[in-house]
């Protein structure tokens, strides 16, 4: 008679090893040395949203390598990594920071900043007008990054001209309200025809931007007043009133026929209790 050996569980020191190999393969070993950035495809360009998400990945790992004894330095690693990438993205939107300027008052698409670079120089790989470079919910995810990165004890921004720098992308994300953009798919409307609409991904991750970075000393304990961010509360308002009206659909061309049955307290009691299941009372 065969004996089913059962399957072994992993320690969480295993666990997070086995979590750090795969990032060193998939991420790591891929990041830029000079500004940490993350090529994608066959365009070698770094995109602000991509380079983002790795950022959160690294970051994320490095949090819960906190939480065991020996921790082989990976914490540090991680954690340095990841505000490299960052401070990549960051280099590269200060030098287009004439064109923060320019977009505050023309609100136009050939002012918006550009959302792919190369990952070596930071240079910019298109025109202005070749590429759906208005994507106000990266630049936002940016901003909710750094606030999140910076609570955690971890520093990005290192001086008075940076903040100043993130306190004008906060101007600049927070009309989100009323900025037709490309968003999260690049495409603009439905059709691909090149045509910007109002997102709600993009409304409601400058919303959550602006949340999270009011009142934030990007100095951390070290800081003074100078070092603090503020948010228009009346942007603050006006954003999360016209999400409420954009909700559930994400654009006028990019509506679902199945979105009236959504029910979403249903939808909320559902996640919560998943959640609650998997994570915590087990």
């Amino acid at each position: 008679m065969v004996e089913l050996r059962k399957k072994r569980t992993l320690t969480h020191e295993e666990l997070l090893d086995k979590y750090y190999n795969e990032v060193s393969c998939s991420l790591l070993h891929y990041q830029s040395s000079t500004l940490g950035l993350f090529p994608r495809g066959n365009s070698g360009h770094a995109r602000v949203r991509d380079n983002v998400y790795c950022a959160i990945a690294l970051w994320s790992l490095a949090l819960a390598y906190r939480h065991i004894g020996d921790d082989k330095g990976r914490t540090y690693e991680l954690e340095q990594s990841a505000v490299k990438c960052l401070r990549g993205i960051l280099y590269c939107y200060m030098r287009q920071a004439e064109k923060v300027e320019r977009f505050k008052i023309s609100w136009l698409e050939k002012d918006a900043l550009h959302s792919r670079f190369d990952p070596f120089t930071g240079d910019l790989v298109t025109e202005d007008m070749n590429w759906g470079h208005l994507q106000i919910d990266a630049t936002s995810l940016f901003l909710l990054t750094i606030a999140q990165v910076t609570e955690s004890g971890v520093k990005v921004v290192m001086t008075m001209d940076e903040v100043n720098f993130v306190q004008n992308l906060v101007y600049y994300v927070e009309r989100a309200y009323r900025t037709p953009d490309f968003g999260m798919w690049e495409r603009g409307t439905k059709e691909n025809i090149g045509k910007r609409e109002l997102h709600s991904s993009s409304v409601g991750m400058a919303l959550a931007a602006m949340e999270a970075l009011n009142n934030l000393n990007l100095f951390g304990d070290e800081g003074t007043s100078a070092s603090v961010i503020h948010v228009d509360p009346d942007a603050h308002y006006r954003n999360r009133i016209i999400l409420s009206t954009l909700l559930p659909r994400e654009s006028t061309s990019k509506v679902s026929r199945y979105l009236h049955r959504i029910d979403p307290y249903r939808l909320y009691r559902i996640t919560v209790n998943y959640y609650y299941t998997r994570y915590i009372k087990n």
